[in-house]
């Protein structure tokens, strides 16, 4: 199968199951759009009737999902080289995006994506111990930015606030896509699947609980379409995903191993969302860019993923 930080995709045993399971996930998506016409309960808008999501929407999702989740399964079944350019073109592309959500000169951006690469490469070189230190030194090196500019950079106050969505920037798209790294390094690779799958079948639980039941929202100010109802089907979303993805790989993991995951990825899957919705809102934008066709920018697709890869991971390390 391959050994180190290359695995052939075509020798690994997992690839069979993985592809199986995902084309049947996909087909079941399509057959549910198809038949039952899922387009979001009928609300009125300027005294006449229409749709909440329309069809069009839905059907730009699901060909986009069609386009990045083989690229991620591939990515993760091919080992931790791959996973590691994954995770940096998310710190490049999520930095641009966040880049136009804070203002952010285009030096801090490249320091934060910088700091991002060098993560990713100190772990591939090092381990992921990498992750422990990484923090440390991107707040000297974000401080050293901010204490000695090049002549004729902005005052004292804009400094710091340039430095604070610099460090937080790298946080939030260099070390926290990092762990996905740490994931494939570890002695269960498989749950770099398991995370990406929780995510996505997460998001797919909270969008049609939230259709169908709906309830008091969740966070009106900070995202108005979210309700109770969505995270009760995050939760069954991301049981569901636990349930394919151990079963498919036959991780091995106890009940109470599983039961914890979903939890964890659910949890962290509304988390994420709401966290990216806090950036957008003070910015006064529905979407972080236009890369992805029906979800927006690549920050509205992998913000949940942000939370849980590193939520997975540490989970992981504790019963060990």
């Amino acid at each position: 199968m391959g050994t180190g930080l290359w695995v052939n995709p075509v020798l690994n045993p997992a690839s069979g199951t993985v592809l199986i399971t995902m084309l049947a996930v996909f087909a079941g998506a399509g057959v549910l759009l198809l038949v039952q016409g899922l387009v979001g309960r009928p609300v009125m808008v300027g005294g006449s009737q229409t749709t909440g999501t329309p069809r069009r929407v839905l059907w730009e999702r699901y060909r986009t999902w069609a386009v990045i989740a083989p690229l991620f399964v591939v990515a993760a079944l091919c080992g931790p080289l791959t996973i590691a350019l994954l995770s940096g073109y998310i710190g490049w592309q999520g930095a641009k995006e966040y880049a136009g959500l804070t203002s952010l000169p285009t030096l801090h951006q490249s320091v934060m994506v910088a700091g991002g690469w060098l993560t990713l490469l100190g772990m591939l070189i090092f381990g992921k111990e990498v992750l422990l230190v990484a923090p440390l030194a991107a707040f000297g090196g974000v401080a050293a930015l901010a204490l000695y500019p090049a002549p004729g950079e902005q005052e004292i106050g804009e400094r710091f606030r340039l430095a604070q969505a610099t460090l937080w920037g790298y946080l939030y798209l260099g070390w926290l896509p990092a762990h996905l790294l740490g994931l494939g390094l570890s002695n269960l690779p498989g749950l770099v699947l398991l995370a990406g799958t929780g995510v996505a079948l997460s998001d797919v639980g909270a969008f049609c609980a939230g259709k169908a039941i709906g309830g008091p929202k969740l966070a009106p100010k900070l995202s108005p379409n979210k309700s109770w109802g969505g995270v009760l089907g995050s939760f069954l979303g991301a049981g569901l995903a636990t349930g394919l993805v151990v079963l498919a790989l036959s991780l091995g993991l106890e009940w109470w191993q599983m039961l914890l995951l979903a939890a964890t990825i659910g949890l962290g899957s509304i988390w994420g969302d709401l966290l990216e919705s806090l950036i957008k809102r003070q910015r006064g934008v529905k979407d972080a860019g236009a890369l992805l066709p029906g979800f927006g920018g690549l920050l509205d697709r992998i913000d949940s993923l942000l939370l849980v890869a590193p939520l997975v991971y540490y989970l992981s390390l504790v019963w060990k």
